[in-house]
């Protein structure tokens, strides 16, 4: 009986041994493997985008828009993003194409008067008290009447106005204006409108004058209201609602520098 009991211990130190034995192999085989796979893992990240994922920037990054071209004026003081597709107008720029979007900046001493319409000294200083109480103040250029608003930018005020038609009966324009003062400096942002795509993906709100302008597509000025409207609905046609809406995401990421 005891030799039984003594043959039956055996077996079983001996299995416990083997699985023993088994795990201690598992263990040296599977640690070399994890430390070879975070070398690797660690080999694949180059220095600089560990110290770009160290530094923070990446998380800074929390939409598309914050890798538009950027715009930067330093003598200003002023800075924004802007899409990519729209074009800023700069040196040996031109609009040439009626189905593009482009964005000028233009920026003058208060006061100054390049062109007729522009506001003389008295004139942008009567703008400048306006706005500082939250009133829209004066606007040369043939701003359409129902677009005339007040835009929050930054810590300033600034006039939002659209401009759909200038001297002549016949003409068409598609601009959104967005002026305001800062540093001694009036700053104006235009974006020009695709004046042929806004004609043909929108035609409900033009006429023709075949008397005063032939074949030529002029606006309904009594269904304008209607046309401005739509845009504030969301529901103009994409390439104009588009040109639309640009504009306000410009005007969301202007940056004025401390002074």
């Amino acid at each position: 009986m005891k030799t039984i009991f003594s043959l039956f211990l055996l077996v079983v130190l001996a299995g416990a041994g083997y699985i023993w034995w088994q795990n201690s192999q598992t263990v040296k085989t599977t640690e070399p493997d994890q430390q070879i796979q975070q070398e690797v893992s660690e080999e694949q990240i180059s220095p600089e985008e560990q110290e770009f994922n160290d530094s923070g920037q990446a998380k800074a990054i929390e939409d598309e828009s914050d890798l538009w071209p950027f715009y930067n004026n330093p003598a200003v003081g002023i800075s924004f993003n802007h899409p990519p597709d729209i074009i800023l107008l700069e040196d040996g720029v031109v609009m040439d194409d009626a189905e593009q979007i482009y964005l000028e900046v233009e920026i003058k001493n208060i006061g100054e008067q390049v062109e007729p319409i522009d506001f003389d000294y008295d004139e942008a200083m009567e703008n400048i008290q306006d706005l500082s109480g939250g009133e829209f103040g004066l606007a040369h250029g043939f701003p359409f009447e129902n677009s005339q608003q007040v835009k929050s930018v930054g810590f300033l005020f600034a006039q939002d106005y659209m401009v759909l038609a200038r001297f002549e009966v016949c003409d068409v324009a598609l601009e959104r204006k967005l002026r305001f003062y800062f540093n001694n400096k009036q700053i104006t942002l235009t974006l020009f409108g695709p004046e042929d795509t806004l004609t043909k993906t929108m035609s409900k709100y033009f006429t023709v004058d075949p008397d005063n302008c032939g074949d030529y597509k002029m606006w309904d000025f009594d269904k304008q209201a209607d046309f401005y409207q739509e845009l504030l609905d969301g529901t103009a046609s994409p390439e104009v609602q588009k040109w639309f809406d640009s504009f306000d995401d410009i005007a969301e990421k202007i940056i004025f520098a401390h002074r």
